[in-house]
């Protein structure tokens, strides 16, 4: 997978898992799992993330919870 494919996952990845992916340290837990699943390592995962995951999915949390009025639980 290129780095683009591993950015483009790990989009999709919090769209379709936001809401219940619990608190950022759950959510990242649950995300390094699926991406393991789907033959992504951590360390590309971490680097789609710009080297801080847990900070990176607050972040997106956040973002989509302004735009959609949805926050996750926990965020």
């Amino acid at each position: 997978m290129t780095s683009e494919d591993i950015d483009e996952w790990l989009d999709s990845w919090i769209e379709a898992h936001y809401v219940q992916w619990g608190t950022p340290e759950e959510a990242v837990k649950a995300c390094l799992l699926a991406a393991t699943l789907d033959g992504i390592s951590e360390r590309d995962l971490s680097a789609a993330a710009g080297g801080d995951l847990v900070g990176f999915l607050r972040e997106e949390g956040e973002a989509i919870a302004e735009s959609s009025g949805a926050a996750p639980d926990g965020f």
